[in-house]
């Protein structure tokens, strides 16, 4: 072939490629950047939903931004519809959520929301492309943002611990981006340790994966375990008789209908890096007194004790040897036989800790209340929302002592409300056992038509910035049992971060009442 064709043909080739690369997006200078930031922060928002009118929808990252480009919308004045769940939206003609923006390639354009949640949403912790658009605009990152990390497309359900000088992560169910079905033998990370962790940039995870992918592995090994997903929690760290720091938790093999078909006591086997079956334990329906949710250290005198649930109505001393036994695991009660409250002489309620009684229940609870046998602040726990004064039913969350209020703080989702498992509460006592009397919602994934989850939320004590004025908490957001039929792509079943600040204006909890007052023997 002539020198002269093949000139043509190269250089036709490298134009056909530029225009081809030009019409995907793939510089910077192409995109139009959008960016959605906090009015009182100036901090990127995310999970920002930006719709226009031909139903194209993008979720800003965990920068705020969205990088847009669509062929035939570009340079255009073109409306976008604008919502967030627990934000406020501009209003546009008709007082529409939403504006107009010129869409001109290169060009930057912020758009300022107003917060209604207490809380401020950070970042993503998990899944595909937490900093997508930002990186496609050629933004600064946080230094450990990745595209795909261990092949993660979405985790659920976070437990930590800090163990042996490490700080560990587990989560649930986890999916994959090479396969429909991914992990549900729970999965694992470990990050650098809470001091050296800036919460509000992000924390990177380096997850235990397989030596045949890059998949994360199982983390727990049980012999003749059914084919069924296997969940753990109740982690506790604790030194055994030779001082050796040991980490137990409880496993369950939940069915289709959440019912447990077998639940395990586990111990971590260093040598592994994987959870061990350490022995059976009773079924939910048959005790009430186990490890589970995120049992937190509470030091009574010169005993330490893990007080469990949330609200908390299980303790356990925090040694090996009582972790691991059962029969050490106290309820608390304040019930008779009969069912009737148990009283002083003096007609003050008797509560305590009793290792063969059941824990009284929020159930229990509001019946007391409702017959008029107790008040709310006579029982552990009768939660009421400090502006409304409804009761609160708590579904799942943590607690922790606060250095900045001096209180025990409880984080917590509600059961029902605004959205089902979406709603975050935030309420305080003076022990860690009660009473919990008032809450406050903190944040909402409520949102008309498209109500999504944000359960089994964890507040991360480890964390804490400020002597305590900074607290960070996550949980999953997922639609799993929401009223919203489209998943929202990429932030789906994934771990979101918020972050309160306890000097905020906009704090509206009171007081908390006395500690519940303990006695040791029912009359």
């Amino acid at each position: 072939m002539h020198r002269s064709c093949v000139a043509f043909i190269l250089v036709l080739f490298v134009a056909v490629m530029s225009m081809s690369r030009s019409s995907i997006g793939s510089e910077p200078s192409d995109f139009f950047a959008i960016r959605v930031v906090d009015q009182e922060t100036g901090r990127g928002v995310p999970l920002v939903e930006l719709r226009t009118t031909d139903e194209n929808r993008y979720f800003t990252d965990s920068n705020g931004y969205v990088a847009f480009y669509e062929p035939g919308l570009m340079n255009r004045a073109i409306w976008f519809e604008v919502h967030s769940w627990g934000y406020e939206s501009p209003r546009g003609p008709f007082d529409l959520p939403g504006l107009t923006l010129q869409t001109t390639p290169g060009t930057e354009q912020s758009i300022r929301i107003r917060r209604i949640n207490v809380a401020e949403r950070l970042y993503r912790q998990t899944g595909v492309g937490i900093y997508r658009d930002s990186m496609l605009l050629g933004k600064s990152v946080p230094p450990m943002a990745k595209n795909l990390n261990a092949d993660v497309a979405g985790c659920d359900s976070v437990q930590t611990a800090f163990y042996r000088g490490k700080m560990r992560w587990f989560w649930q169910d986890t999916d994959q981006i090479g396969f429909g079905l991914g992990n549900y033998n729970m999965t694992g990370a470990t990050s650098p340790s809470p001091q050296q962790i800036d919460p509000d940039l992000g924390i990177d995870f380096r997850y235990f994966t397989r030596e045949d992918s890059p998949f994360v592995r199982p983390m727990v090994s049980i012999e003749n375990a059914e084919q069924l997903p296997i969940w753990v929690d109740g982690l506790m760290v604790v030194k055994d008789s030779t001082g050796r720091e040991r980490l137990v938790g409880r496993s369950v093999a939940a069915r289709k209908d959440f019912s447990v078909a077998r639940s395990c006591l586990l111990i971590y086997d260093d040598t592994a890096e994987q959870f061990r079956h350490l022995r059976d334990l009773p079924l939910p329906t048959e005790s009430k007194r186990f490890p589970h949710e995120h049992p937190a250290l509470v030091a009574e005198g010169e005993e330490q004790y893990f007080y469990i649930g949330c609200p908390p109505n299980i303790r356990v001393q925090a040694s090996f040897e009582a972790v691991t036994d059962l029969g050490r695991y106290e309820g608390l009660t304040c019930l008779l036989p009969d069912g009737s409250v148990d009283r002083t002489a003096a007609g003050q309620v008797r509560f305590r800790w009793e290792a063969e009684a059941d824990p009284v229940t929020q159930e229990e609870v509001r019946r007391l209340l409702a017959e008029n046998q107790a008040t709310g602040a006579e029982v552990p726990f009768a939660l009421f929302d400090v502006e409304s004064g409804r009761s609160i039913d708590c579904a799942r969350g943590s607690i922790a002592w606060n250095p900045h209020w001096k209180v025990w703080t409880m984080l917590f989702c509600e059961r029902g409300g605004d959205s089902f498992l979406g709603e975050v509460w935030f309420s305080t006592a003076k022990s860690p056992a009660g009473p919990w009397l008032h809450c406050q919602k903190v944040a909402t994934h409520a949102r008309a038509g498209q109500d999504m989850n944000f359960y089994n939320p964890m507040q991360h004590a480890e964390l804490m910035r400020g002597n305590g004025r900074f607290v960070y908490f996550e949980g999953t957001f997922v639609n799993t049992f929401a009223a919203a039929s489209v998943p929202v792509p990429r932030y789906n079943y994934n771990q979101l971060m918020y972050r309160l600040d306890l000097d905020d204006p906009r704090w509206k909890l009171p007081e908390p009442p006395p500690a519940l007052k303990m006695n040791s023997k029912a009359k």
